[in-house]
């Protein structure tokens, strides 16, 4: 992927996902690392099959996989704790906000009407989250990426 956006988004609707599936399914995950390179997979997938739909781009359904070593696994696990931090830090509303239009892709409009707000506040509320994160991850980057 060549679109430094496009990988930030995928990976931050990966790590949405994974809370939305652990959430619901109440199921311990013994491979966290595994699992959210499979949900990134999926999502690297569907964005390429979405891109080949709109612009007849041939590209290939096969994309490379490679295996984690245990150092990078233990980094990806390092990574989403901190990640859990942030998101479990943020204000309850801003949370439920940031659930609903990542994970369970709701409109700005139903999850202000869900919630009892604008969708102005929905709005700021996703951009305080995806800041929150941001600025997490900017500060994991400064530190030459050490967790």
């Amino acid at each position: 992927m060549d679109d430094p956006a496009v990988r930030e988004d995928i990976v931050q609707e990966a790590i949405a996902k994974f809370f939305l599936y652990q959430a619901k399914s109440g199921i311990a995950v013994t491979s966290v690392s595994g699992l959210l390179r499979r949900i990134s997979l999926d999502l690297a997938r569907d964005y390429y099959r979405r891109r080949r739909r709109s612009r007849d781009v041939e590209l290939s359904d096969d994309l490379p996989c490679q295996a984690a070593s245990a150092q990078q696994q233990l980094e990806q696990r390092q990574l989403l704790e901190i990640i859990v931090g942030v998101v479990k830090g943020m204000p309850r509303l801003r949370r439920e906000v940031f659930f609903r239009r990542r994970l369970e892709r709701q409109s700005a409009r139903e999850v202000a009407e869900a919630l009892g707000i604008s969708p102005g506040a929905v709005d700021a509320h996703i951009a305080r989250a995806v800041l929150d994160l941001h600025r997490t991850l900017e500060k994991i980057e400064k530190r030459g990426g050490t967790l």
